[in-house]
């Protein structure tokens, strides 16, 4: 298959609870940020180095918007990003409308949160066994890599027209 289009889900890092704190306001925990490192040294190993052939939306939820800033310290893109509120508690039909709002990219790269970001690769992947690993457990820190020589518009609007070339929960 040659791969025109890649879309990169990441779920944000450990968060913490802290009394008194808004969901939206939660930060990550100190493993969350460890972890949060972990993603830019999975995407780097597994994606590549970043370049202008990608678009970038982040939630507006403070433990997104971390995960982000950890992740890319070590990714190193260094291009505009989107904070992007309608992926704070987005449903699949949200991220996918975000998602074809970044069409002009090859590779569409979206930071957010469950369940919606594990609902849309269970959506968009084609069965296969690292689908039903997605589907089974999508812990934070979570990284989906689809891929898809469809048209954006057609991938996106689609069930099963991505392949889940890739999936990690980069721990440490």
């Amino acid at each position: 298959m040659d791969r025109l289009h890649r879309l990169i889900v990441i779920r944000h890092a450990k968060s913490d609870h802290p009394m008194g704190v808004s969901d939206h306001e939660r930060p990550l925990t100190a493993r969350g940020e460890r972890d949060a490192s972990r993603i830019g040294g999975w995407l780097t190993e597994n994606v590549g180095d970043p370049d202008l052939a990608t678009g970038v939306a982040v939630s507006t939820a403070r433990r997104a918007q971390q995960t982000w800033g950890l992740l890319n310290g070590v990714w190193g893109y260094a291009h505009p990003v989107i904070d992007e509120p309608r992926i704070y508690e987005a449903s699949p039909s949200t991220l996918r409308l975000v998602a074809d709002e970044l069409a002009v990219f090859p590779t569409i790269l979206l930071v957010g949160h469950n369940p919606g970001l594990s609902l849309l690769v269970s959506e968009l992947a084609a069965p296969s066994r690292l689908r039903s690993e997605a589907q089974a457990h999508f812990p934070t820190s979570a990284v989906a890599v689809l891929e898809t020589d469809r048209p954006w518009h057609e991938g996106l609007a689609g069930t099963g027209l991505f392949e889940l070339s890739s999936f990690g929960i980069p721990r440490g």
